[in-house]
């Protein structure tokens, strides 16, 4: 009676091992992002045929394996893809005929398959053999040959990851500049609002109430000041104040809680003007006497 038999082995020797189980090794995937394609790393093992003699002989002798997950389950071509000589096995089954030498195994998973561990058995599911390594077959035997373990790596897409760091340094020195950087450099004014009088030759000619929260500045001018809008946002608003009765600018700048105010031609007391209080401003060319309270 001829005996067919085949000694099998991936990449290292499977036979002598007590556990037979082989770590495969770790599939990579990110998927696309903008102009950047997903891409996938599969994992590419050969696994080395020694089939007997007799079996040799025959061309009709085979095995035919399956890849199962740990609980004996076929494992489902929607999780894990395996690619034999570069063509797809279906259902994850492929058949080892005796002329074969070799066969290349490739792993890949589906986008949606769990990352992390995946382990299972390669099984021997169909045969035309008596053995397979040192163990007898019978007929319609199925035996787990040995335990595989694949880990699977899903990472973000290098664009997408370059991009979100540059976005996180981006944020961060935005939030080192407005929070630490400019409150120092740039003082803005906190809650301040003043009433203001003013009078030229002691007749009154302007009443109002201004606020000056917020702001980096405050300026009182027979023009707007002119300012970029980057300026204004990454240094901070310069304030207003527009009047034909001021021919030179009459300057407010935070000082601690209180208003420090400047411009030629004005006295001011007192100086810095209190944020409760009251405070009187002349300009003696002009004929303007300004209160605030």
């Amino acid at each position: 009676m001829k005996k067919f038999s085949i000694l099998l082995l991936l990449c290292i020797a499977l036979v002598g091992c007590k556990d037979k189980s082989t770590d495969f090794g770790t599939v990579k995937y990110y998927p696309s992002f903008l102009w950047v394609s997903d891409s996938i790393s599969p994992v590419v093992k050969t696994m080395d045929c020694d089939f007997s003699i007799d079996a040799q002989n025959d061309a009709s002798s085979f095995a035919e394996f399956q890849f199962v997950d740990n609980y004996d389950k076929p494992i489902p071509t929607s999780e894990m893809q395996v690619k034999v000589d570069g063509v797809v096995a279906e259902h994850n089954i492929f058949r080892v005929y005796s002329k074969t030498d070799s066969v290349k195994l490739e792993f890949t998973f589906s986008p949606d398959a769990e990352t992390g561990k995946h382990q299972g058995y390669l099984k021997l599911i169909n045969h035309k053999l008596d053995r397979l390594d040192s163990q007898q077959l019978s007929v319609d035997q199925k035996v787990d040959v040995f335990q595989w373990t694949l880990d699977y790596d899903k990472s973000m897409n290098p664009l997408k990851k370059v991009l979100k760091w540059i976005s996180i340094t981006i944020v961060a020195c935005l939030m080192f500049w407005f929070f630490i950087i400019r409150p120092s450099v740039y003082p803005h004014f906190g809650k301040f609002r003043k009433s203001i009088l003013i009078k030229q030759n002691d007749i009154i000619v302007g009443q109002m109430t201004f606020a000056f929260t917020d702001a980096r500045k405050v300026v009182f001018y027979d023009r707007k000041v002119k300012q970029s809008i980057w300026s204004r946002i990454f240094i901070g608003e310069i304030k207003t104040y527009v009047n034909p009765l001021f021919k030179t600018k009459l300057t407010f700048s935070p000082k601690r809680r209180n208003a420090a105010a400047f411009g030629t031609g004005y006295t001011v007391n007192p100086n810095p003007i209190p944020r409760s209080g009251v405070a009187t401003i002349n300009n003696h060319f002009e004929k303007l006497s300004i209160t605030l309270s």
